[in-house]
């Protein structure tokens, strides 16, 4: 190997949570010889869906959290379950860990059902730019 590059983007959310996300791109000397110089467009599309995938993952992750927390008395909903979703952006499909929260125990006793907060965000299980995009 010629030359290693190392591509990281870091995160932090108003909780204290960091999400980083490395992407390594090794260079051959045979490539380099060849005059592959710079990054390919490979090289981009890989870079920018690993930093789409952290970027939209912590997003979701701080949203959800949020979420959570009943309105009413600010204590943490029960959680029904998670699956998971998969949101389509302008640099590719995401999959993140979609969660789904109960009613408040305290403030809505007796009341059954659940929520997925990521679908108040992204109901056509995609960004609004992409929509825009394709509209």
């Amino acid at each position: 190997m010629a030359v290693e590059w190392t591509v990281a983007i870091e995160g932090r959310n108003e909780f204290g949570d960091v999400c980083r996300k490395e992407v390594r791109i090794d260079k051959s000397w045979e490539s380099l010889f060849h005059g592959d110089i710079g990054l390919s467009i490979g090289d981009s599309k890989k870079i920018m869906a690993a930093r789409q995938n952290a970027v939209v993952n912590h997003e979701a992750e701080t949203y959800a959290l949020l979420r959570r927390v009943c309105r009413d008395c600010h204590t943490f909903r029960p959680v029904k379950g998670y699956t998971t979703r998969r949101i389509r952006t302008v640099f590719g499909t995401v999959e993140v860990r979609n969660p789904r929260w109960m009613p408040c125990r305290e403030c809505h006793p007796g009341m059954v059902g659940a929520f997925a907060p990521l679908k108040e965000i992204c109901p056509d299980r995609a960004t609004p730019e992409l929509m825009e995009l394709r509209g």
